[in-house]
């Protein structure tokens, strides 16, 4: 099935290889790496194809980056198969280094109870919100020139309002080349947006604080057919350097598809760009 990124077979049972293309990277053109959303995406769609079953739980840890052009290879390891779950560990290799560790449940049970007990805020449509505003370095043809994000909530906010951001996110390119369905590789993808939202609750009014994704984790309820899909980030707090959020992913008819969570490594403040 072609996604956001292409997936080719590796050498042996469980591997998958990933090139680092240009639309899954983000940074200065000079410095672009793999963005660690795509990281995980990926490691969902390597235990899905592996296994058969769809992906009920997932968390990565980061460990280095992969570069653009590079190629990753996404290697699972089943640990246990039952008649209606299995729980698998993957490893993320790039030019002879471990980039991610993963941990990730699978499986779905026939005729199992389906309830919803939180509902999406009341935001206006995308076509009514601004596009978010890139205020760190870019190319003009990585991740951010697939992905359409409009702002309904927060972005830049004071008072009260600062650390809960509301957005729209679509994937706007071809299948396989930064397009294709809203998927489970595609939520975890979108998952990754909640750094950029805890340096955007942290900034000074000058500039964002650079936040670097430590893991990402992402649980997944009902998958639905949607365009866009509603991003409600909450971020929890900062301390020691670390800080700390959570989004639920909801489809445009208010279904709940995936909840996430995500800690993050502060650095620096970041030059904020116009607009």
């Amino acid at each position: 099935m072609a996604g956001f990124f292409a997936m080719e077979p590796g050498i042996g049972p469980g591997r998958w290889l990933v090139e680092a293309a240009p639309w899954l990277t983000v940074g200065p053109p000079a410095t672009a790496f793999m963005f660690g959303g795509v990281g995980l995406g990926a490691s969902v769609e390597a235990a899905e194809r592996t296994t058969g079953r769809s992906v009920v739980w997932a968390t990565a840890q980061y460990l280095t980056y992969a570069p653009r052009g590079a190629t990753v290879e996404f290697e699972v390891t089943p640990l246990v198969e039952g008649r209606q779950t299995s729980q698998v560990r993957l490893t993320a290799w790039v030019d002879g280094r471990q980039m991610l560790g993963a941990g990730l449940s699978l499986g779905e049970k026939p005729g199992a109870v389906r309830r919803q007990f939180v509902a999406p805020g009341i935001v206006p449509p995308p076509q009514d919100c601004p596009p978010m505003p890139l205020r760190w370095g870019s190319a003009p043809d990585d991740l951010y020139s697939r992905l359409e994000t409009r702002v309904a909530k927060g972005w830049d906010a004071t008072g009260d309002d600062v650390g809960h951001m509301v957005f729209w996110m679509r994937p706007t390119g071809k299948p396989g080349m930064g397009g294709g369905p809203i998927d489970r590789p595609m939520l975890a993808i979108m998952a990754d947006f909640v750094p950029a939202s805890i340096g955007n609750a942290l900034s000074d009014g000058q500039g964002d604080v650079a936040a670097n994704s430590l893991d990402n984790c992402i649980r997944f309820l009902n998958i639905v057919d949607t365009e866009w899909v509603l991003c409600d980030i909450r971020v929890h707090g900062a301390a020691s350097g670390f800080g700390h959020g959570e989004m639920l992913l909801f489809a445009q008819d208010g279904t709940l598809m995936a909840t996430a969570s995500q800690s993050v490594i502060l650095r620096s403040l970041r030059y904020q760009q116009a607009g």
